[in-house]
């Protein structure tokens, strides 16, 4: 099926590159890539619907990845996460997929769900650098992600650190001022309290959708 790994190599590479655009804050950035990731789902759940998991003997190696990034990226849809999760553990188990890929949607969806991620894939802002949100058995976590291929945990967070550099908060203009606020964004599903150096005035600030910047602000 060639002509389904050319469309999944298609779609990841709109995916990176709507990505890299986010950062660099160009004009609709936020908006476009979650067009492309919703967009991505649809055709990703007929895929799978139709054809089950497309797997490295049907797509080769590289659409086998980009199938489990289309995945990674459907936070909007958590089923689809959730049955693809299903449909990705059977690949796996018949090196059909990579277990390191298995583990990073693992991750995803047992955080989208309100569980601890198991391997510590999933980072967050904190102090500056770059943590593992919400970690079941941190004692124990390199020896998870050596069993699938990959690097200790601390190693995959500065290599982040390296990459991406230092975390900055997200930003938020106060609705009374019309300030900026600098908001260190808590975990998904969690609130947290910044105040308007400007006009004093506290807010309560959760994420408004998983992996993104923008905070959604009510008034104590």
């Amino acid at each position: 099926m060639s002509h389904l790994r050319e469309e999944l190599l298609r779609r990841r590479d709109a995916d990176q590159e709507a990505r890299v655009s986010v950062p660099r804050g160009a004009p609709n950035a936020l908006a476009n890539t979650m067009r492309i990731d919703d967009e991505n789902a649809v055709w990703l759940r007929e895929v799978v619907t139709k054809f089950g998991w497309p797997g490295r003997s049907v797509v080769g190696d590289d659409g086998a990845h980009a199938a489990w990034l289309l995945a990674q990226h459907a936070d909007r849809d958590p089923a689809l996460q959730k049955h693809c999760l299903t449909l990705l553990e059977q690949a796996v188990a018949v090196s059909e997929a990579e277990p390191r890929d298995l583990a990073f949607l693992t991750d995803r969806v047992r955080l989208a769900s309100g569980q601890s991620q198991i391997y510590g894939t999933q980072m967050t802002p904190r102090g500056g650098r770059f943590a593992a949100r919400r970690l079941a058995d941190p004692e124990t976590v390199d020896e998870r992600r050596a069993s699938v291929g990959l690097e200790p945990l601390n190693e995959y967070l500065n290599r982040a650190l390296e990459l991406y550099g230092p975390p900055s908060p997200a930003r938020m203009i106060c609705p009374n001022c019309s300030a900026e606020i600098g908001v260190w964004l808590p975990e998904p599903g969690a609130r947290t309290t910044v105040e308007c150096a400007s006009c004093h005035s506290i807010w309560n600030v959760r994420p408004s959708i998983p992996e993104t910047t923008m905070p959604v602000v009510t008034q104590t």
